[in-house]
């Protein structure tokens, strides 16, 4: 070989051990790293700053290539940060002050990296010649070196979720983290880490924390996650009115229409009896989509249930109306509306409709006197005077008595009208 080959070869050479042990380098001083701040942490007793200080310390070896894939370094972050946890804790126990963001933050940092170290955790068995054992499936057999650990923490934090949650919530402001904490405490139980029964709470209670973690959801702006732990409540069995109408709430938020319907009926088998607006918004529906044979039979067998209730009868008058496309066949029913409840605003509604378009139809009519328009416009007045009153946002009311005012020559009310 010539001699300018053999020194490029010799430069290769050296080139690569260098390049190895740089990385064997690099490798080692991320793992003392952490070995370091793991004896930190055992040699003293530690302050809050102390305990805030490993932390950051140890956060470069979760994101070096050589140590990101250790669970490890994972679990030695997790256990700083519930350690932080319960310093804060001792603290308050004994009356001093801490940072209630800063330690209750700290439960939820430390349970997504235990979390993550437990992905983590498998350690490969060796036989006594240093080669991998093999099931019955020839598969390499692994054993877990921090997850026993990990569950333990978990579990003896469990129910400090539920508390950080409310912290979060009522004295921080902070929705978000209020979510994350009531969220972890309410799949803890599920996640398989330890034994259901090894909690002690149900799954009605659990469910009710659904329901707060739905609540600060929806509080952050974010329906869908609310919508979610809504139906997760219901589902663990803590079904309270007030789960439904938010949960309704929010499907209406992010438009899914077939949610909402599925959502009002079941809430319609709970409360039907205590609240009409379950039944009322299914007859609206049906009408809207002109489905009048189930809206019809749903709007019936309310009357026949509530025979005093006077909005299910201004329901019956406006299904009656569109199933006939005249408000004229309608007559009864708001009229009984308003025997029920005089004050019943959709029925003064309707029936100054009622009342109003008859005097429309009159005006057309060649033999009709001024005597009879006005006679008719008179009656409708009162009713959608009443309405408009109850509900000044209601266009076509005033639209209506607009006109009315002109043909009773009321200038003054009209003039009202106008300037409103």
């Amino acid at each position: 070989m010539h001699i300018g080959e053999i020194m490029r070869t010799v430069i290769k050479i050296v080139l690569g051990l260098s390049v190895l042990m740089a990385l064997q380098g690099s490798l080692l001083a991320q793992k003392r790293l952490v070995d370091q701040v793991k004896q930190d942490v055992n040699n003293m007793s530690l302050t809050v700053d102390n305990y805030k200080d490993a932390i950051n310390k140890i956060e470069p070896a979760l994101t070096n290539e050589e140590t990101k894939d250790e669970a490890e370094a994972w679990y030695t972050a997790g256990d700083l940060n519930f350690k932080l946890y319960d310093k804060c804790l001792d603290l308050k126990s004994i009356g001093q002050s801490v940072d209630e963001n800063l330690m209750y933050s700290a439960l939820i940092v430390g349970y997504d990296k235990m979390l993550h170290a437990l992905k983590l955790d498998s350690v490969p068995e060796l036989d006594k010649k240093g080669n991998p054992k093999l099931d019955k499936n020839g598969r390499p057999k692994v054993k877990t070196k921090f997850s026993k650990k990990i569950v333990e923490t978990l579990y003896e934090h469990f129910d400090d979720y539920r508390l950080a949650g409310s912290v979060f919530y009522v004295n921080l402001k902070n929705y978000d983290n209020a979510y994350r904490a009531w969220d972890i405490y309410t799949v803890i139980p599920f996640a398989g880490y330890a034994k259901r029964g090894k909690f002690k709470t149900d799954d009605n209670a659990l469910g009710k924390y659904c329901y707060m973690k739905g609540v600060a959801a929806k509080m952050g702006g974010d329906s869908a996650k609310a919508l979610n732990s809504f139906l997760r409540a219901i589902e663990l069995g803590y079904d309270n009115k007030d789960v439904f109408d938010f949960a309704i709430n929010c499907a209406e938020d992010i438009d899914n229409e077939e949610m909402v319907v599925t959502l009002v009926r079941k809430a319609y088998e709970h409360y039907g009896k205590e609240d009409p607006k379950y039944i009322t918004f299914l007859i609206n529906y049906a009408i809207t989509n002109k489905n009048y044979a189930v809206a019809t039979q749903v709007i019936d067998m309310a009357i026949a249930e509530f025979p005093n209730n006077a909005e299910y009868y201004d329901l019956k008058g406006v299904l009656v109306e569109s199933q006939t496309g005249s408000i004229e066949n309608s007559y009864e029913y708001f009229k009984k509306c308003l025997e029920i409840d005089p004050e019943h605003v959709n029925g003064n509604f309707d029936m100054g409709r009622y009342y109003y378009n008859l005097a429309l139809k009159t005006e057309k009519e060649p033999s009709a006197t001024s005597a009879q328009i006005i006679a008719q416009f008179a009656k409708a007045k009162p009713y959608l005077e009443k309405a408009y009153n109850a509900n000044p946002s209601n266009s076509a009311a005033k639209d209506a008595l607009k006109n009315i005012y002109y043909h009773l020559g009321d200038a003054a009310k009209f003039e009202q009208l106008e300037q409103q």
